[in-house]
């Protein structure tokens, strides 16, 4: 059997409504084993190579791809929207309630407006189970009507649904010029909404972060300074024959940003970032102020920003836990197994939280699927105890915790399966595989206090999460540091 690229949709996909498989860090994890994860990767290695050399085309720029052209006009006519949807009078730091209002308005146009730009004609998929998939995507990258917030996993969103276009055979002719004025036309429409409505950004590490909203505009930005072809982790030995406009510490010159910001996104960012905010440059960008110092070329420039990206937005859970997962696009399948991967699962019971953590499901091996409640339910079904066991896991917070073995003295009246790995895991801490499950039993029926000892191991680990936070800032600066001596 041939096998298919990563990238590729399979011919017999069926689509349908993404949902939430991430619900804690060990879901993050999994995050990085699955289909998903790898198409992600390669369509930001495919259009970060693509716009290199390339400048941001004028906003009257006519694409000769008429589905980019079609998600132009899209977004084109949410922002009239904006125009028709002022913000609310009134003193608020954060989040003008008046975005909800868009956020409604945008969610009653949304199908007719891709029915009426986007031609999907050359496909054997259906056609509104696709919508599925296509609309959530490009309504995720908006930011949030519920906290009023924008950050880079709204932003990695529209990357997603951009690839999803790509994997339906809509993009094959596009230029780098193409990508740029598409992103460039979406990065419109989110500022005008950061402004007029005040968003709050999403999981910023406030000036210990790179930015408070944005991560990939700067990949991109670097990347168009890159000579063509140029390898996205290795230095060139050769001198190339592109020569940046601008070097790295030049974008400290507001002058100089001021004249590129049409055509660069590295100095919209900053620009974009002066104008948000105020005092020194150095005080609130501290990120930014020691790549423009220490850096002294685009190509290390992307490449520390590649390697900074993976780890501070797809290896982040308080940023992926709201990319959800359908069964075309970005399914949650492990890219070498094509198993389905386990998903820990939240589902409020009363007073207690149990977590259901459901085995993985060989798909390729169709007519062996049971479903969990079934395999609970069947009497005569045995569950292999070297395969899994189960637990009930209870608590008084809606937090995921890690599952762990099962204890005699633990209610079992909703059951779940979790397998070896997931033990292994638990069984490696100091605690000792029940401690977790012995604390919530204590939370539940008021017995057995937690004695001093514990106490203050709590207040010790506490501290020691505090002491690593604050090394955040010198471990991203150290990163970039290091890229500047290499390059050196």
């Amino acid at each position: 059997m041939e096998s298919i690229p990563i990238y590729k949709l399979d011919s017999n996909c069926v689509f349908s409504a993404p949902t939430k498989q991430i619900f804690d860090s060990q879901g993050t994890q999994y995050f990085n084993r699955s289909i998903a994860f790898h198409r992600i990767q390669y369509f930001i290695s495919k259009y970060t190579q693509l716009i290199q050399e390339e400048n941001i085309p004028p906003t009257d720029y006519t694409s000769s791809n008429d589905t980019i052209s079609g998600v132009s006009k899209i977004i084109n006519d949410l922002i009239k929207l904006v125009e028709e949807t002022p913000p609310l009078p009134g003193p608020r730091r954060y989040g003008n309630l008046s975005c909800r209002q868009w956020h409604k308005r945008v969610d009653d146009n949304i199908n007719e407006l891709f029915e009426k730009y986007l031609t999907i004609s050359n496909t054997k998929f259906n056609k509104d189970q696709l919508f599925l998939e296509l609309i959530y995507y490009f309504n995720a990258s908006l930011g949030s009507p519920t906290r009023l917030d924008y950050g880079t996993g709204h932003e990695l969103s529209f990357l997603a649904f951009i690839g999803a276009l790509d994997m339906l055979n809509l993009l094959t002719d596009i230029s780098g010029t193409d990508i740029l004025f598409i992103f460039n036309e979406y990065y419109r429409l989110i500022r005008k909404l950061i402004l007029n409505y005040t968003l709050e950004p999403a999981g910023s590490h406030g000036v210990w972060g790179l930015d408070d909203h944005f991560h990939l505009i700067y990949i991109f930005g670097s990347s168009q300074w890159c000579p063509e072809n140029a390898d996205m982790t290795e230095p060139s030995i050769s001198e190339p024959k592109f020569k940046a406009p601008i070097k790295p510490v030049d974008i400290l010159n507001k002058n100089l940003i001021e004249k590129f910001k049409s055509s660069n996104f590295y100095c919209q960012s900053i620009l974009f970032i002066l104008t948000v905010k105020t005092g020194p440059f150095p005080e609130h960008s501290p990120i930014l102020f020691d790549i423009a110092k220490n850096v002294h070329n685009w190509k290390k420039v992307r490449s520390g920003l590649l390697k900074m990206y993976m780890v501070e937005v797809l290896n982040k859970f308080p940023v992926v836990q709201h990319f959800w997962f359908g069964t075309g696009f970005y399914p949650w399948i492990n890219s070498s197994t094509l198993m389905k991967l386990p998903t820990y699962e939240l589902a409020p019971d009363d007073n207690n939280t149990t977590y259901t953590i459901n085995k993985p499901t060989d798909l390729s091996k169709s007519g062996s699927k049971k479903t969990l409640e079934n395999m609970l339910n069947t009497d005569k079904e045995k569950i292999d105890p070297n395969s899994c066991v189960t637990t009930t896991i209870n608590h008084g917070s809606n937090r995921a915790k890690q599952p762990t073995l099962s204890s005699s003295n633990i209610s079992t009246r909703k059951q779940a399966r979790i397998p070896n790995d997931m033990l292994r895991s638990s069984q490696m801490s100091s605690e000792g595989p029940t401690a977790p499950l012995e604390r919530s039993t204590n939370m539940i029926t008021g017995m057995n206090p937690p004695s001093s000892t514990s106490i203050r191991h709590s207040i010790l680990r506490t501290n020691r999460n505090s002491r690593n936070n604050n090394d955040r800032t010198s471990n991203n600066l150290s990163r970039f540091r290091n890229n500047a001596n290499d390059s050196k």
